[in-house]
């Protein structure tokens, strides 16, 4: 079976019901799988208008952080997104991905205006900066919050 056209996956991700969204991707990751879409998933994603499409494909994409970097790319150009979700998809990508040259870009939103992409942005910078993804969630390095991210081909529910 052929892998769904970039404007198909365009047309999935701009329902404007959320839970017309998952309803498609649901179908769509069982038919396809996840990691065949990962390319395709990354081209649909500046065509998507509506930021709860753009945020859901951020979502499924972290566990590439580390193996693709074209997801590292896309997030970090979604650094600049509209949309506060988006954004903080990208900083959890960057954070997982504890590569540390995004953090001249994770840099240029210190003092972005929305104090929750700020909080973010220094979640990730603090991730990376100490080698543990885990800080982005257990942001007071207590060592009792842990971030397990599934590395396997068909993703688990939120």
């Amino acid at each position: 079976m052929p892998l769904p056209s970039i404007d198909e996956l365009v047309a999935i991700y701009s329902q404007s019901r959320a839970s017309d969204i998952g309803q498609s991707e649901s179908r769509l990751f069982q038919t396809y799988g996840l990691k065949p879409l990962v390319s395709l998933l990354v081209e649909a994603f500046p065509r998507i208008r509506r930021s709860s499409g753009r945020a859901s494909i951020l979502f499924w994409l972290v566990r590439f952080a580390r193996t693709h970097p074209a997801v590292v790319s896309l997030a970090t150009s979604a650094l600049s997104d509209r949309a506060h979700l988006v954004r903080e998809y990208a900083c959890s990508i960057l954070a997982y991905s504890l590569r540390r040259d995004v953090l001249p870009q994770l840099a240029l939103l210190h003092a972005h205006p929305d104090q929750k992409t700020r909080a973010a942005v220094a979640a990730a910078v603090d991730a990376i900066s100490h080698g543990n993804h885990h800080y982005f969630v257990d942001r007071g390095h207590t060592g009792n919050t842990f971030w397990g991210v599934n590395s396997g081909d068909m993703p688990s529910a939120p």
